[in-house]
């Protein structure tokens, strides 16, 4: 299960990076994209905190400069990526216990956390492409498949 994670968490930074391309390029006016892409950036650090336990760094809705972007990917992505690299086997199949934002708290299991970031990201890029559309973009591709190929 580990290569499968990290390769999923490639694919999450490749995509990010080819959205975040299209940003420096054109400049979306909506500010709903930079707000989704923030969100998902966030979604991230606050999902690895809750399962190695530490406090939650991150606001959900937190407000970034389009140029922080790529560097919070950068280094989200690393810091799930060395997380994935120290676990064990069975440690994927380990229940993770934590509080939401709205203060409920569940157990779920650690796999099931990390493709739920992995779904959350993908989520998340298809809105902003979809408000991409409506700007006049020029759609990139940011299917798996496509990375995969």
């Amino acid at each position: 299960m580990q290569r499968y994670f990290k390769r999923l968490f490639e694919y999450d930074k490749w995509a990010g990076h080819i959205l975040l391309s299209k940003f420096e390029k054109q400049f979306p006016q909506n500010e709903r994209i930079y707000q989704l892409f923030s969100h998902l950036l966030s979604a991230q650090l606050i999902w690895l905190d809750r399962c190695i336990g530490a406090p939650q760094k991150a606001i959900i809705w937190g407000e970034r400069l389009p140029e922080e972007m790529r560097n919070d990917l950068e280094i989200y992505h690393q810091a799930w990526v060395e997380f994935i690299d120290q676990l064990q086997p069975d440690d994927f199949d380990k229940n993770i216990t934590y509080t939401n934002s709205k203060g409920d708290t569940f157990t779920t299991r650690l796999s099931d956390i990390m493709t739920h970031v992995i779904n959350h990201g993908t989520h998340h890029r298809g809105s902003i492409i979809t408000l991409m559309k409506e700007e006049g973009f020029v759609l990139p591709n940011i299917d798996f498949i496509t990375y995969a190929r």
